[in-house]
């Protein structure tokens, strides 16, 4: 006995080891939930943008090695001295003068080459505007995803806590219902039921058949949802630990706010969403100086810096190659635009500048989707507040009937049928109020993400 108590003991305790509650699930979701390790990657990548436009401001440096092989090179050219002197001196009678020695089978050549970006109409320091902007983008979405999925995964444990305590009660009413069908088959053979009313009791049985199985369908989509978010993908409800004293604490303290203040922070500009949509704007005004930086007739300016050294055979192995002085240098001065391309730099700065209309638009059609969602939130909260307190109050109304119905049918002055119906409604109470109870959370969570309070 004292094995198995400590062996029970044991188990109990491996057991709450391994249950997670909110801040456990919420540290498993920072690490492995995709969205979010996609969004970091995103910035790094954005980060290494920055570095590349900054390095615009940098001269680059090209080297170019060649070496080349001849199979047919020209061959030395020779003169004869007596077709060019009628009279040559003593010993040249006859004889070929060497002009050229003819072209190597080999050459090389080694070059450096220096471009040093002097003005740009803007081009390169918007260019590093623009990425950083894009940078601090993505570390802002990085925010906004994390609380996005915080206040899903809040919602949707809140939704599984309850949902399975729905399940509970209509495994309760399916034994009900089994019973009170039985009850009416045998006063319906008996004369005291018509089949109608017999037919209703069974399909009302049927139903709630039904509604068992839509709760267990919805209680895997929760626990598969609150896997992927996590990363956890054996989760299961019975992981979960949920404290539903905080849940009661974050709505009673929205309560006590009004629709106003809780406007006025769901649509503040230093909410994460509205910063991210300005910094769109910031993005877009700085592509379209971008483009106008690279209209027609703006020549950029740089300076083009050669130097190189080559000849027949490599060095070291011609002879007296560092005699014949075979190098060379430049330096250049250079300036390039764009004359005539069809209009097309003209239509890409009309394009850019739609695209910073567009963003501009999209914050006061975002604020107007936060107004509507805050609004809907806020109302849904009081309402479901409202309901949870009717439903309990019902639901002791009928805990109150049935204490009555059952002192009458132990006393044999009562009916078991009247009393299964009136547990029956009882636990319907307790159901409509768990379903208020779903509906709250998440208006709960939503709120405080629309505020910024989601952690």
């Amino acid at each position: 006995m004292k094995r198995v108590l400590t062996l029970f003991i044991i188990l109990s305790v491996c057991l709450y080891a391994f249950a997670y509650d909110i801040t456990a699930l919420k540290d498993s979701l920072l690490i492995n939930n995709p969205e979010i390790l996609k969004a970091r990657e995103e910035a790094n990548k954005a980060l290494l943008d920055v570095k590349d436009a900054k390095g615009g401001y940098y001269p680059t440096i090209d080297m170019t090695i060649s070496g080349s092989y001849i199979a047919n090179p020209i061959d030395p050219i020779k003169v004869n001295v007596n077709d060019y002197i009628p009279s040559p001196p003593t010993g040249l009678t006859n004889d070929y003068v060497t002009i050229y020695g003819g072209m190597e089978k080999s050459m090389y050549l080694f070059q450096l080459s220096l471009t040093q970006p002097v003005f740009t109409w803007g081009k390169l320091k918007n260019a590093v505007r623009l990425y950083e902007k894009v940078y601090d983008t993505r570390i802002l979405q990085i925010e906004d995803i994390k609380q996005k999925a915080y206040t899903e995964l809040c919602t949707r444990v809140a939704a599984l806590y309850y949902l399975n305590e729905m399940k509970t009660i209509l495994n309760e009413q399916q034994t009900l219902s089994v019973r009170l069908n039985e009850l009416a088959n045998s006063a319906k053979e008996n004369g005291m039921m018509l089949e109608t009313e017999a037919l209703a009791i069974e399909v009302k049985t049927k139903q709630i058949d039904v509604a068992i199985s839509q709760v267990e369908q919805q209680i895997l989509i929760q626990e598969a949802s609150i896997g992927n978010l996590t990363g956890l993908h054996d989760f299961s409800f019975a992981d979960l630990e949920f404290d539903e004293n905080t849940l009661n604490t974050l709505s009673e303290n929205l309560r006590q706010k009004s629709l106003e203040d809780i406007l006025s922070l769901s649509l503040s500009d230093s909410r994460t969403t509205f910063v991210l949509l300005n910094n769109l704007v910031t993005i877009s005004k700085y592509t379209n100086d971008i483009a106008k930086g690279a209209a027609n007739f703006k020549p950029d300016v740089a300076i083009v810096a050669k130097a190189g050294f080559g000849g027949s055979r490599f060095p070291l192995i011609e002879t007296n190659w560092y005699k014949k002085d075979d190098w060379n240098a430049t330096l250049t001065l250079a300036l390039k635009t764009t004359v005539f391309d069809g209009g097309k730099a003209s239509r890409n700065i009309q394009r850019t500048q739609s695209s910073l209309d567009e963003a501009k638009i999209d914050i006061q059609d975002a604020k107007t989707k936060v107004r509507y969602s805050a609004i809907e939130n806020y109302s849904n909260l009081q309402s479901s507040f409202v309901n949870i307190s009717y439903q309990e109050a019902l639901a002791k109304q009928k805990d109150s009937e049935n204490l009555v119905k059952k002192d009458m049918l132990d006393s044999g002055a009562g009916s078991e049928s009247d009393y299964l119906a009136g547990k029956i409604e009882y636990n319907n109470c307790l159901i409509d109020s768990l379903k208020q109870k779903i509906a709250l959370s998440q208006a709960v969570y939503t709120l405080n993400y629309l505020q910024g309070e989601c952690y």
